[in-house]
This record gives C-alpha cells, sequence and structure tokens, in this order.
C-alpha cells in the first residue's frame, strides 16, 4: 500500500486473488443466488446437511474453476461419464430446494414446486431472466410462454429426489451423507405436461424438454437432458450468461451493476448504463475461457475502479448515485463483512476454512422450534469467530444480526441484495456481541500499547481506517477517551461490564449441574397427580412429606412402542402431574440458570414460587429454557425449591414423559476499581466508537 506503482498494486490483486479466503468472499454471492440454507424450510424446518456443497463452491472459486465448468457441474454434474465425488455434490446447487415435511402434505405437489423453483432459478442465476413469471401464464413482457416454461420444466422432471423427509437421494461421504441430484432410471422417467394456470392438479398437454424459441437453438448433437441444457446456457451464442456473470462482479466491486437490474436483464429491466462497456466483458470472460478471477482482475485493474471515492458537491449533484462512474464507489459492505472485518481487526478471527455450520451467540429465544429438540448451542472459543459464511443458517429463524443487515433467508434466489438504512442497524453495529468482543479486544491491546494517549488513539485509528487521523480526528478520540475514563471512574459496575464482556455473555463456559436430570443421576423428586388444593405448594415452605418420590423421568409408553425406555422409571398415567425438588445454591450466588425439560407435554416451572419458565411446545430431546430476571431474583444462597406442573398433550395411547434439571453459571468475580481497570474499560468504549466510525470522531 505505500508503494503506488502500477506493478505494486498488481502484485496486490495478485495476492488477493490467491488467497484461500477469496473463494469464501465470492461464494457467499453464489450461495445467494443457489439459496443456501443448513435447513429444510416450510413449517418444520428440519435441519439439513448440505455444508458439502457450500464447501464445494468456496473450493472450485479458489481453484478458478472455469465458469462453463462450474455451471454445468452444478446443473448437471452427476450426468458427466463417470462422475466423481465432487462432481456429485455440485448438484446440490439444485438441492437446495425446500423440502415440506409436515403431516397432511402432498408430497407430489412439493416436489412440483421444488422443480418450478429449479427452472425460475436457473432464469435468474444464469440469464437474469424472470422465468418464473411463466408457470401460470405466458410471461406478460419477455419473450417466454407458458408452453416453453414447461419444457425447461421437462429438463427438471425427471430425477429421482420427490420431496422425502430424508431428502433421498443423499451421497454418503465420510462426515454423513448430503443431498444431491440422480437421474430417474428410463422406465420411471415421467411425462411432462403443461400445468392449467400452474396447478399440477390440471395436467393439459404433453410436452419435451425444449429450450426457449426466442433464443439460439441446442446444438444437434446435444442431449436433451440437464446436461445439454447446461451446455445451452455457456454457449458462445447465448447473449446472456456471460453478461449477466460480468455484471455481477461489476456490481459487487462499484455497488451497482452496468445492469442496475441483476435480477431482470428482459424488457421491465434497468438498461445498461454502458451497454459497450458490457458487451466487451462479456466478450473478453468468454474469450479467456470463462475465468472468473482474470475477469475480477480487469475490472479492478482498471482507472475507473481505482478513482477516489471522493467527488465535489457539483459533481454530486450531477451524478448523486455515480452512473457515470466518475469517482470511485461508495457503499456499505454486506452483512458478512460488517462481522468479519471486526472480528478481522481485532484479531478475533478463526480463518479456518470449511466444515460444519457453526453457532456463533445469538440471544436466546431466536431458535423456537416445534416438533424438534434442536436448540441454538453456542459453540466452543473456537468456533464462535468463524467467517460469518459458516453460521448455521435456517430459513425460518435466520441468524438476527445478518438479517438485521439484509442478508436472504435462503428460501428464494436472491441475485441482488437490496440494502437498506434503519436505526436497528445503527444499534446492532453498537451493541452486537461480535462488535462488542471485537471493541473489547481492540481496547485491551491499544491499552497494553507505549506511548501517549495521543499515540494510542493514532494507532487505533489507523489500525481501522489504514490511514492517519487529522489532528482534529486526534484530539477528538483523545477527549472521548477522557471523557469515558472520567464516567468509568464514577460506576465500577460499569468498568467490571466492559473488562469481562466475553466471560459474561458466553455463560454457559461458567456452567455446572445444579440439579441433575434423569439422565444424570437417580435423585428423588417428590409428586402428586392430583392437584394440590392451594398454591402453597409452590413455596419453599410448603410441606410436601405425604407426596409420593421417585426419580425422574416420569411418563409412560406408547402402547406402539417396541422397547422399553431405560431411562423412563417412575409411572406417570395421568393427565397432570404436580413435581417438588429442592436444591441448594452455594454462597456466592449464581448468574444465568437453565431449566433443562424433556417432555411432549405443556407445563408451568416456578422457583420459590416466582414463575420461571413455561411452554405448551412439543419437542423431543433435552430442550433448555432460560429463567426469567424475576425468577433469576429469587433464587438465593442455601436451599430453594424448584415445582413444576405438567400436563400431557396427547392421548395415553401415543405415550408421555417428563423429565427436568437445573444448569447454572457461576458469577464473574467482580474486580479491583482500579486506575489501570478504568483506562483498558475506556479503551474499549473508543474502540466500540472507532469500529462504527462514528462520524463525530472520524471526519477531517
Amino acid at each position: 500500500l505505500r508503494n503506488p506503482s502500477d506493478a505494486a498494486y498488481e502484485k496486490l490483486v495478485d495476492k488477493l486473488l490467491e488467497s484461500p479466503h477469496y473463494g469464501e468472499r465470492w461464494a457467499r454471492i453464489w450461495l445467494d443466488l443457489a439459496r443456501y440454507a443448513d435447513s429444510q424450510g416450510y413449517e418444520k424446518d428440519a435441519l439439513r446437511t448440505i455444508w458439502p456443497y457450500r464447501d464445494w463452491v468456496i473450493d472450485a472459486l479458489n481453484k478458478n474453476l472455469p465458469f462453463d465448468q462450474f455451471a454445468l457441474k452444478q446443473i448437471a454434474g452427476d450426468l458427466l461419464p463417470n462422475p466423481s465425488e465432487s462432481d456429485l455434490i455440485a448438484t446440490g446447487f439444485h438441492r437446495n430446494t425446500m423440502t415440506n415435511t409436515e403431516g397432511g402434505t402432498d408430497d407430489e405437489e412439493f416436489r412440483d414446486i421444488a422443480v418450478r423453483d429449479r427452472v425460475a432459478t436457473t432464469g435468474v442465476a444464469f440469464m437474469g431472466l424472470t422465468w418464473g413469471c411463466a408457470q401460470c401464464h405466458t410471461h406478460k413482457y419477455d419473450p417466454l410462454s407458458h408452453r416453453e416454461f414447461y419444457q425447461l420444466y421437462a429438463f427438471f422432471n425427471q430425477t429421482e429426489d420427490a420431496d422425502k423427509p430424508d431428502d433421498s437421494p443423499v451421497l454418503k461421504l465420510a462426515n454423513g451423507s448430503t443431498p444431491i441430484f440422480r437421474e430417474l432410471p428410463a422406465e420411471k422417467r415421467r411425462q411432462t405436461r403443461i400445468f392449467d394456470r400452474g396447478n399440477f392438479l390440471n395436467p393439459g398437454e404433453p410436452v419435451e424438454a425444449a429450450v426457449p424459441q426466442a433464443f439460439h437453438p441446442m446444438a444437434p448433437d446435444a442431449p436433451k437432458n440437464r446436461l445439454g441444457l447446461a451446455k445451452w446456457l455457456t454457449d458462445r451464442n447465448n447473449p446472456l450468461t456471460a453478461r449477466v456473470q460480468v455484471n455481477r462482479y461489476w456490481a459487487r466491486m462499484f455497488g451497482r451493476g452496468l445492469v442496475e437490474t441483476e435480477e431482470d436483464f428482459g424488457t421491465q429491466g434497468q438498461l445498461p448504463s454502458h451497454p459497450e462497456l458490457l458487451d466487451w466483458l462479456a466478450v473478453d470472460f468468454m474469450e479467456r475461457g470463462w475465468d472468473m478471477k482474470a475477469a475480477l482482475k480487469t475490472i479492478v485493474m482498471s482507472a475507473t475502479y481505482r478513482q477516489s471515492a471522493a467527488a465535489s458537491p457539483e459533481l454530486r449533484a450531477k451524478d448523486p448515485n455515480n452512473v457515470l462512474l466518475a469517482r470511485g464507489a461508495r457503499f456499505r459492505i454486506d452483512a458478512e463483512m460488517v462481522r468479519d472485518q471486526a472480528l478481522a481487526l481485532s484479531g478475533l478471527l478463526n480463518r479456518k476454512l470449511y466444515g460444519p455450520p457453526v453457532m456463533p451467540w445469538q440471544p436466546d429465544g431466536i431458535w423456537q422450534v416445534v416438533y424438534s429438540g434442536a436448540q441454538w448451542e453456542t459453540g466452543n472459543s473456537e468456533e464462535r469467530y468463524r467467517r460469518a459464511i459458516y453460521t448455521m443458517n435456517r430459513r425460518t429463524t435466520p441468524y438476527p444480526a445478518m438479517q438485521t443487515f439484509d442478508a436472504p433467508s435462503g428460501e428464494v434466489c436472491t441475485a441482488r441484495r437490496i440494502r437498506t438504512n434503519t436505526p436497528l442497524q445503527a444499534l446492532a453495529s453498537l451493541n452486537d456481541p461480535a462488535l462488542m468482543e471485537a471493541a473489547q479486544n481492540l481496547g485491551l491491546r491499544t491499552a497494553e500499547e507505549k506511548g501517549s494517549d495521543a499515540d494510542r488513539a493514532a494507532r487505533l485509528f489507523e489500525r481501522l481506517t489504514l490511514r492517519k487521523p487529522s489532528d482534529t480526528e486526534q484530539k477528538r478520540i483523545v477527549a472521548l477517551y477522557k471523557d469515558a475514563a472520567a464516567d468509568l471512574k464514577k460506576d465500577a459496575e460499569a468498568t467490571h461490564r466492559l473488562l469481562n464482556y466475553g466471560q459474561r455473555l458466553y455463560s454457559r463456559d461458567r456452567e455446572s449441574t445444579l440439579l441433575g436430570d434423569g439422565r444424570e443421576d437417580g435423585a428423588q423428586w417428590r409428586y402428586v397427580t392430583e392437584k394440590p388444593a392451594t398454591d402453597e405448594w409452590l413455596k419453599p415452605d410448603f410441606s410436601d412429606a405425604a407426596w409420593s418420590t421417585g426419580p425422574g423421568q416420569f411418563g409412560l409408553l406408547a402402547t406402539t412402542a417396541k422397547k422399553p425406555e431405560p431411562l423412563l422409571r417412575t409411572k406417570w398415567d395421568t393427565e397432570e402431574l404436580w413435581l417438588r425438588r429442592e436444591f441448594t445454591v452455594p454462597e456466592q450466588g449464581v448468574d444465568a440458570v437453565r431449566l433443562l425439560v424433556r417432555t411432549d407435554a405443556a407445563f408451568e416451572a416456578y422457583v420459590n414460587g416466582v414463575p420461571a419458565a413455561a411452554t405448551d411446545m412439543n419437542r423431543s430431546g433435552y430442550y433448555g429454557y432460560t429463567f426469567s430476571k424475576e425468577a433469576l431474583a429469587a433464587i438465593q444462597p442455601g436451599r430453594n425449591v424448584l415445582a413444576i406442573h405438567a400436563k400431557r398433550s396427547y392421548e395415553p395411547v401415543r405415550g408421555q414423559v417428563f423429565d427436568a434439571g437445573l444448569l447454572a453459571a457461576r458469577p464473574v468475580a467482580q474486580g479491583e476499581q482500579t486506575n489501570t481497570a478504568v483506562t483498558r474499560a475506556a479503551w474499549i468504549m473508543v474502540a466500540n466508537a472507532l469500529l462504527n466510525l462514528d462520524e463525530v470522531l472520524v471526519h477531517p
């Protein structure tokens, strides 16, 4: 960066293109198109193991697989002669369609929906066309008839997948299995018909696989299957595929495409701002063998890209959106980069590549999952700081911080993220735990550095902005530091929170068993199956000596059960159950408490008579419920009582079960309020403001 020569700049560009993290950056863009997610979607939204496809995309981009091969393997890798494991994994592109496993749904209906989605996604991702608009009638604007939609549909109508809960067919791998495409054998091939008004229950005239007449024909020797379609998409005679892809590159580098409507190159889309440039880039892309890295390098080596974003008021008035490209681009980075950049600047980012999705911290209660005991289990210290591309994405409950910054859910193909500006984004960037942890790490590093406050301020500013601060900026930062230190000297609790932010955030790192469940011990519960006369049973001083005694788990086997449940220790065959159990809290108290419950019943839990947790959802496995603030405040050192009322949700023939336990986090030790502690906490506050590029500070 210190060497302004063209050769030095080109060397830097080449270094970035060869970085293994190049694939992660550009894979995120493609995964939006592939509607990638780690779950099946719809109501149940069960988790799905399809991350090998995500890793395939990263690897293919790092290896600079030519785009025509990149497209072919994803659409028809299974149809290649002797397809490799990698070729089959690539077909996950169109296995990212959603699967509806809700009881009572028609598998054929949702298989049909998935096939239509594949047609629509192929049109958007490769040709920038809204083919999906012709599934119910002839396209109102573009040259695609209702009949032609179903001719395209026919290409995708011969695969084995059929909206099954197991996502079959799957490819078995060393670390599990992943959904893939597999063509039906000849004797089981489906007859494709035009669906009247798009209703799969009203099949009409039969059609065969064919491409739209408005475009070039398929090669005479091309097979009339997905392999032939993939080759047609990247044929040199196709006027759109190369244009759509280079326009996508341009949009990511400049904030908007030469065609702004990346998702629609049809008659309702925007005309290109620089049509000759778009044509030239597309032809150059193909002539270089569909070399993706070369296309990107061409753009970033250009004088247009290397311009300063600074502009005079007159120029901004004439071209406020920079359509004419008279200045450099200036736009907000994507959701994942907001997180990754903060972690990288702070030194926390884990640069490990590939692997299963991870679960960084997110607020409790986001995953309100029915039918399942699946929970968001915050990852270990290594997993918490992985790049955002590896974050678990459940379609019905996307990761909230990234959703706030316009990341899609993965339910539909997304060619272009529409940037919004909302107060929630400002609140998230100031308070999101990932950014607060980054600020903590940056602030503590800054406090340890030698020199004056002004020296520390300058180094922190340059680390975050890649430029030296002006004298005015430097003075503002020092003033903020001094104001923060003055406030913190009067507030020992705030100092403590800032210095121990990570420890307080990850309370589960400090957890231990307060009351074991039926898996851990045979501790006895007091219980009755008839309603107590009063609510006194909820309170610690209630005498339960007359109640029955028994260990968890409580329950009754279903009449259809084929084998006994080894942990079902105490019979419960009535509609309701009342339980009590004492537990002891150490003298230092507890910081957070979770109630672990396994049940298919509704329940209400109380601690020392105060409501603590409740649900009427049916979940399998042990599920954690965080105690309410009022319940946590009711817990005292010494003897306490957990009281629970459970009520079955199903008929007895289906069986029932109830078990519970408590986990508690020990408090974080309160440090002394010293000058050193105040200094370190004050620099954390400064780092938080600078990470957000607060305009009060960052403005010459």
